[in-house]
């Protein structure tokens, strides 16, 4: 059965994608990442940074970003080699980690933020919608641009990778020319307020962290799972680097100073209005809007419903095209409508990332210092080992660590989890054996 997905893949589909069957080279695989990255949560984590949200002044907002984007650059490249070198998704590379079944637990702490997003990406995108009816035609009923939203990226996915890659590449450069123009217009009506801000005190104590923590938080899901789109791309150590740096950082930066450059200018925490109060006319804003949608579209696509739905397509042999609906339907009684609207909008993102920082530093530590990057495929598709104890448990450990210090959850826990689950292959006797036996079936 072919490993490229389609409305009619099932869970052969996740066997190891040979580099002939790869349908990304580099500049597709850029383009894919740059339509993707345009994620307005992430505008919104950089709006939180400054008043009235937050704390900190513009010099400090800039040092959160740049060492947000060092890190989202480097979790992203180190975390995409395994599927892009093995050609393996992300749930059969957790199943080193945590087991054959045990990764279908660790799975499921990554898609549950997936599906919460794909809701809220979509409220935001219905939001949208209903501006630019309303300024047209003086109607607007977003509950019904909500469902309609959820219908048309269903679609879109049905059919899987191929026309995910198309709809994204598609609008990669329009996008990118409208978030320069974003950028433009922020400048042009709120320099004076942004003056200001570099001169206020802002403080470089716990909010500063805690805006580190959100930066790299929103987008830390998109690290763990990349080997279901890495294993597409062309097996060349450049392009995993250059993919992602290239890709996904700038775009990145891009957004999280957007959000600033807004917050600094307008003193407004909805996305849509902060955006609109900036545009010059309603024709602008009209089009300014359908941006949004088209957004919206392109980072639900790649980053909220693909996730899900491949652990749905692996648990329950399900088709793609079916999992594909019921993620669509799940994101709905997420209820995006009330955690939008919520001024718990980062600690949200804090809590989940509790368990995706130790989730991250785990398939780390077991790909790099534990297999040191070697795989044995047979055995990843094979079911011998049901639950690696070791890997569950320091993800738990970790996770807890992470809930208790949540400001900076992901901060402590990655590093907490990476440790534990390294150090009980060190000097745990039963899992120093269990390596020692791998060994050799790699070497031989």
């Amino acid at each position: 059965m072919s490993t490229e997905l389609n409305k009619d893949s099932r869970r052969e589909s996740l066997n190891p994608v040979s580099n002939s069957g790869r349908i990304f080279g580099l500049p597709s695989y850029i383009a894919l990442w740059i339509s993707s990255m345009v994620v307005i949560q992430i505008f919104m984590v950089g709006q939180s940074f400054l008043p009235p949200a937050g704390q900190l002044n513009i010099t400090q907002a800039v040092v959160v970003m740049v060492i947000a984007a060092l890190l989202i650059g480097l979790f992203f490249v180190l975390n995409s080699k395994p599927g892009m070198e093995y050609g393996i998704p992300f749930i059969v590379q957790a199943r080193t980690a945590f087991g054959y079944n045990g990764a279908r637990i660790a799975s499921l702490i990554r898609v549950l933020p997936a599906v919460f997003w794909y809701g809220i990406g979509s409220w935001i995108g219905a939001s949208a919608m209903d501006f630019i009816t309303v300024t047209i035609w003086g109607w607007g009923n977003i509950w019904l641009y909500f469902i309609l939203f959820q219908v048309l990226q269903t679609l879109i996915a049905y059919y899987g990778i191929q026309s995910i890659k198309w709809f994204d590449s598609a609008l990669s450069v329009v996008i990118l020319g409208f978030l320069i123009y974003i950028v433009a217009q922020l400048f042009r009506v709120g320099s004076d307020n942004m003056l200001s801000s570099f001169q206020t005190t802002g403080t470089w104590g716990m909010p500063f962290y805690a805006a580190i923590t959100a930066s790299v938080g929103v987008l830390i899901t998109a690290t763990i799972n990349n080997g279901d789109l890495s294993r597409y791309l062309k097996n060349e150590p450049k392009n995993n680097w250059i993919g992602h740096i290239v890709g996904v950082v700038p775009m990145f930066v891009l957004m999280l100073a957007i959000g600033v450059l807004s917050a600094a200018a307008t003193g407004i925490w909805d996305p849509v209005q902060a955006l609109v109060s900036v545009i010059p006319n309603p024709i602008v804003a009209v089009a300014l809007m359908i941006f949004i949608v088209m957004a919206q579209f392109t980072s639900n696509l790649t980053i909220n419903i693909e996730p899900p739905a491949i652990v749905l397509m692996e648990v329950f042999n399900l088709k793609w095209s079916t999992s594909v609906i019921i993620v669509g339907i799940l994101s709905i009684i997420t209820f995006p409508w009330l955690l939008i609207s919520s001024t718990a909008f980062n600690t949200f993102i804090a809590f989940y990332s509790a368990f995706l920082g130790p989730l991250l530093g785990i398939l780390l530590a077991d790909f790099y210092l534990v297999r040191k990057q070697k795989l044995n495929i047979d055995e990843l598709y094979s079911d011998n080992v049901k639950y690696n104890l070791l890997g569950l448990g320091s993800l738990v450990i970790g996770g807890i660590i992470g809930i208790i210090f949540l400001e900076i959850s992901w901060m402590v826990a990655l590093p907490v989890g990476g440790f534990l689950y390294w150090a009980g292959y060190q000097y745990l006797p039963a899992y120093k054996k269990q390596l020692s036996q791998v060994d050799v079936h790699i070497g031989s």
